[in-house]
C-alpha cells in the first residue's frame, strides 16, 4: 500500500517557525505610531495642566486683593485702589505693593494685575453707598494672553445710632 503523505509547510531556513521581515516592520510601525500617539497625548496633558496651574495661581491673586479691599476702608476705597496697574509702579499705592511683587512672581514677567474701582457716578447700575470693584490678573500664554477677572461690589455699612434715654 501507498500512503501519501500530507505535504509539510516550510518554516523557514531551518525549519523553524518565526516573524517574516514583512511582519516585523508591520509590528514597528504599529507599536511606532502607538508610542508617538501616547506621547503627544503626555504632552498634551502637561500643557494643560500648566494653563490650569497658571489659572489657579491667578484666581489666588484676584482673591488676595478682593480681601486687601475688603480690610479698608469704604470710604477709602477709591484713592486706594482705584486704576492700580502693576505694571505702572505710580499707581501702587501701599496696599497694593506686596500684591504687585506677588503677581510678578506667581505669573512671571508677563504678569499684570489691575484694579479699578467704580461708583454710581461712572456706572449708573450701581447703587448709591455701594462699590463695583474690577480685578483682571493677566498674563501671557504661549504668546497669546490669558486673562481672569473677578468683579464683586462693596457696600457702605450705615452707622447705627441708638436713642438713648436718661433721666
Amino acid at each position: 500500500m501507498h500512503t501519501r503523505s500530507q505535504p509539510q509547510r516550510l518554516r523557514g531556513p531551518q525549519g523553524e517557525a518565526g516573524f517574516t521581515l514583512t511582519e516585523l516592520m508591520v509590528a514597528m510601525i504599529i507599536m511606532a505610531v502607538g508610542l508617538l500617539s501616547a506621547g503627544s497625548l503626555f504632552v498634551f496633558s502637561q500643557r494643560h495642566a500648566l494653563h490650569g496651574r497658571t489659572e489657579t495661581i491667578a484666581v489666588c491673586l484676584a482673591e488676595e486683593i478682593r480681601e486687601k479691599i475688603l480690610s479698608e476702608n469704604f470710604d477709602d476705597l477709591k484713592t486706594m485702589f482705584d486704576n492700580v496697574d502693576t505694571d505702572i509702579p505710580e499707581s501702587l499705592t501701599l496696599p497694593c505693593t506686596d500684591w504687585a511683587t506677588h503677581v510678578h512672581e506667581g505669573l512671571g514677567p508677563s504678569g499684570r494685575g489691575a484694579v479699578q474701582v467704580l461708583d454710581e457716578t461712572e456706572d449708573p447700575e450701581i447703587t448709591s453707598g455701594m462699590r463695583t470693584v474690577v480685578v483682571v490678573i493677566s498674563w501671557d500664554e504661549r504668546g497669546e494672553t490669558a486673562e481672569v477677572s473677578l468683579r464683586f461690589s462693596v457696600s457702605q455699612v450705615g452707622v447705627q445710632s441708638q436713642a438713648g434715654g436718661g433721666a
